[in-house]
């Protein structure tokens, strides 16, 4: 059932977000005495990184501790409290729909599982990560400024990509070593051979692969094979590998001026309509209009940022303003 509050919609406000699948903001002192229930569209990652306050996600209110990161899934309730002297945040917001986030390697990729609340995550036994508490050792403060940098000016939209994989295993490893994961629920002994899979499949997606041919590769019946691999990875073989061809291909229309026929054949398309389809699937656009506005949002950047959409503005209205401009 859909929440009553307010949605906010950012894809929008951050180009970055529907680019490069990451987009953060940063409030220097954030004051908001009063509750301000509203959810958004996308994965909201909130690092308090100064300040007292209490934050409310879905049915439960948690006491803010400084440095933490707690993380909003898309519709849940949210909103944050605060004293008088205000919070320092950032806000940093993933759209892991449209850009699948990174495969980590273990134990972090569990512990990035146990992190977001995806349904894509493996099944893992957490204690309550509502709220995962920071130490000085995570550096976490260096990666949102540059985050937070390049999305109000973006230079790259691989260097925002590397960025986001940094920040989410900083916070996976942040996760171990506060010791918040339990043990991993496994049930089928096989399990470990659709990793295998999807491991080789992150080097080789650009080949022509078969739903027997990956089967045979994991030495499992097909059926049973597509199965666990849509259980654990968290979508059918067939479009694991279609969201990392399409990855591939918006790094080549990003950097290169490649007619969108190669692209395709680079990525491991062999049918220019079927690359075009599944593309807008996933993109909601179209190649050629992603390549304008890709380029687009780079001559903004190298404008000074005053193209449209820069820089980001607070909702109009909203205590999710900073406390220090008008």
């Amino acid at each position: 059932m859909p929440s009553p509050d307010p949605a906010v919609r950012l894809h929008d406000r951050f180009p970055t977000l529907r680019l490069a699948g990451v987009a953060a903001e940063r409030y220097p002192r954030f004051i908001n005495p009063v509750l301000d229930p509203h959810h958004l569209d996308v994965l909201l990652l909130t690092f308090v990184l100064s300040g007292q306050g209490h934050h409310l996600m879905g049915a439960t209110t948690q006491k803010i501790v400084s440095p933490s990161v707690s993380v909003t899934a898309p519709g849940q309730t949210h909103s944050l409290v605060t004293d008088d002297n205000g919070l320092e945040v950032v806000n940093v917001f993933l759209d892991p729909d449209l850009h699948p986030l990174p495969n980590l390697q273990p134990p972090h990729d569990e512990a990035l599982a146990a992190f977001l609340p995806l349904p894509s995550a493996p099944q893992v036994v957490t204690t309550d990560l509502a709220q995962v508490e920071l130490a000085p050792s995570d550096t976490i403060a260096p990666l949102l400024d540059l985050l937070v940098q390049e999305t109000e000016h973006p230079r790259s939209l691989d260097l925002l990509s590397s960025l986001r994989t940094a920040l989410l295993a900083t916070c996976a490893h942040a996760v171990i070593d506060r010791g918040l994961i339990k043990a991993t629920t496994w049930t089928h002994p096989s399990d470990d051979r659709v990793i295998a899979v999807r491991d080789w499949l992150d080097r080789h997606y650009r080949e022509p692969h078969t739903l027997a041919s990956l089967a045979q590769r994991a030495q499992l019946e097909r059926t049973y094979f597509s199965s666990r691999f849509t259980k654990v990875v968290g979508l059918p073989s067939s479009e694991y590998i279609a969201r990392l061809r399409i990855r591939y291909a918006l790094s080549l229309l990003q950097a290169t001026d490649e007619p969108i026929a190669a692209i395709a054949r680079s990525s491991g398309f062999h049918d220019l309509s079927n690359f075009g389809r599944t593309f807008s699937r996933l993109m909601g656009r179209p190649p050629r209009q992603f390549r304008a506005e890709t380029r687009s949002v780079r001559h903004d950047a190298s404008d000074g940022g005053e193209g449209a959409g820069w820089p980001p503005t607070g909702r109009p209205g909203s205590p999710w303003q900073d406390a220090g401009t008008a």
